[in-house]
């Protein structure tokens, strides 16, 4: 997985809330070591204080950010997309008179992200992305990516780069993640992509 750009002012928050918790650990720790009559050397403190905020940090940023709760009290605006999910292309290639079968794979946590799609002949794999929350009723994903033709692929198609930006919304029971590409002038075309799946 690769880190991941947003708009969202929430990793100065969370970042600033976790101190403060590995704060309180280490003080509970070092209140604890009192209570037990052990006083511990002065360059004990520092250190747990860096251990509790490293082992906060590795858990929000694997689990605890993805959880609803934060979602609904507004501190955390970067939607979750990991998962599968399964759409469509239309491509300049053929003049977009056919629909591509496609698939998508996102890997995310709350700093990384990974976005894979794959179609029969080819396999795209993001490289850089960002997450903007700032819109009303959806958030845009946009990624630089690096497509490869698989074995089976015709000739005419080669390894090129490109950059796509999605549309995500929730509606009715389904999360919607549509947009569109271009690519580069190794390739020359572009456009659109519709995926969606059902919301959890």
């Amino acid at each position: 997985m690769h880190p991941y750009a947003t708009d969202s002012d929430e990793r100065i928050k969370v970042l600033l809330g976790i101190a403060f918790v590995s704060l309180l650990a280490s003080w509970g720790l070092h209140s604890l070591f009192l209570a037990l009559n052990f006083t511990p050397h002065w360059l004990l403190d520092v250190p747990s204080f860096a251990g509790f905020y490293y082992m906060f940090l590795k858990w929000f940023d694997k689990n605890l950010w993805r959880k609803s709760f934060f979602q609904k009290i507004g501190l955390i605006k970067v939607p979750y997309i990991a998962g599968n999910w399964d759409g469509y292309i239309n491509s300049s290639y053929d003049e977009h008179k056919s629909q591509i079968s496609a698939t998508i794979q996102i890997k995310q946590t709350w700093t990384e992200i990974r976005i894979t799609l794959e179609t029969d002949n080819s396999i795209s794999r993001s490289e850089t992305a960002s997450i903007i929350t700032k819109t009303p009723d959806m958030a845009l994903i946009s990624y630089e990516y690096i497509n490869e033709p698989k074995s089976q692929a015709t000739s005419s198609m080669q390894i090129h780069r490109g950059t796509a930006r999605h549309e995500y919304q929730i509606v009715d029971t389904y999360e919607i993640f549509n947009g569109g590409y271009y690519t580069g002038r190794e390739r020359g075309t572009f456009g659109s992509l519709y995926f969606k799946r059902e919301h959890k």
